[in-house]
């Protein structure tokens, strides 16, 4: 499952951004309430919403059987 390592790096980086640029954006300094951050955070925040649909579709066959409690069928 490379593909699986390699989502979730993006994942984690996401969402990384996404909580740093909210604290850029909420703490005061020069980029508080900046349009950068506010702009960075939406879009690591789409990013994040895209990959998780992603980690979700690629981690399908465990969800089933871990969390849905559905065995497959061999």
């Amino acid at each position: 499952m490379k593909a699986l390592k390699f989502f979730n790096i993006l994942l984690f980086i996401a969402v990384l951004i996404t909580a740093v640029a909210m604290l850029l954006y909420k703490l005061p300094g020069k980029l508080q309430y900046s349009e950068q951050m506010g702009e960075l955070h939406t879009w690591a925040g789409l990013s994040f919403f895209i990959l998780a649909i992603i980690h979700i579709i690629l981690n399908w066959r465990w969800i089933k059987s871990q969390i849905l409690g559905i065995k497959s069928k061999k």
